[in-house]
């Protein structure tokens, strides 16, 4: 009878242990895959943010203050991001304090979105304008021009797609900056010891 019952006891501790054991292994996987998510959500916004910053450095920034700016920024071409953030990777943060983050992530990236569509309009609308003007003056070494429109609407869509592109980026690079930084946050809060990601030049 002694020997069944520690043959007993013994089955019950060994299950127990390999129970424990098993569980252990489940919860560091589930860690592992959160973090991972994370990381991988705050790559694909940096991507998005460089995209951004280089429209910006290159393209708009040199302008940005001038009244003519519709008129002097010349055609401008750039890769889309290719990364996306995969949502059903974050969903886990939707039973956390962070449920708001998944959303706020998800207009971030719909403000990239807005703005390279907005440099798509934009560089539609240079066309047109170009399409349908004569050609007074030619730099050849910027490739810029000064042009009499024969439709004044052809300018005043210029105008307007400029406009809307400056604000439209200026509101992605600062969504996504903020989002890359709140996941970080997030991250840390849920596993203080693992790494995440930082914009280039910040702390």
């Amino acid at each position: 009878m002694i020997a069944f019952i520690t043959g007993l006891i013994g089955a019950i501790f060994g299950a127990c242990i390999a129970y424990f054991s098993d569980w252990l292994k489940e919860q560091r996987k589930k860690r592992d895959e959160q973090h991972g998510a994370i990381v991988r959500t705050q790559l694909a916004l940096i991507g998005q943010l460089n995209s951004i910053n280089n429209i910006q450095i290159q393209f708009l920034d040199p302008h940005r203050k001038d009244p003519q700016r519709s008129m002097k920024l010349i055609r401008f071409d750039t890769e889309v991001a290719e990364l996306r953030v995969a949502y059903d990777s974050i969903s886990f943060l939707l039973v956390t304090i962070n449920a708001n983050l998944v959303l706020d992530v998800h207009a971030a990236e719909q403000s990239y979105f807005s703005a390279m569509t907005a440099l798509t309009l934009r560089n539609q609308a240079f066309d047109k304008l170009h399409a349908n003007s004569e050609v007074e003056k030619l730099d050849l070494q910027t490739g810029q021009c000064t042009v009499r429109p024969k439709d004044p609407r052809d300018l005043k869509l210029l105008t307007d797609t400029t406009d809307n592109l400056y604000k439209t980026a200026d509101t992605a690079r600062e969504r996504l900056a903020l989002q890359i930084k709140e996941l970080e946050k997030a991250g840390k809060a849920l596993y203080p010891k693992r790494k995440f990601l930082q914009i280039a030049g910040q702390k």
